[in-house]
């Protein structure tokens, strides 16, 4: 199942917003979301959309030139 891409379609899901922070790899802004559950995800704005709760997200991670360093190790 394909996770929704607006704030909306993710809390209609059962995901939390708990918050945002600066990523500590690139600094881009990050919104924090708690998947049903309970595991921490990141999402970061789409590039051009509106800063509200109908705003395109992505996961963070995808974006980021610095995932590589925050996988954890097997």
């Amino acid at each position: 199942m394909a996770v929704p891409d607006t704030r909306d379609g993710l809390e209609s899901l059962g995901y939390k917003y708990t918050g945002s922070s600066a990523c500590r790899g690139c600094g881009a802004e990050m919104q924090w979301f708690e998947t049903p559950r309970g595991k921490k995800m990141p999402m970061s704005a789409v590039s051009g959309t509106e800063d509200d709760e109908s705003q395109k997200l992505e996961a963070h991670w995808t974006v980021c030139p610095n995932a590589k360093d925050f996988r954890k190790k097997k």
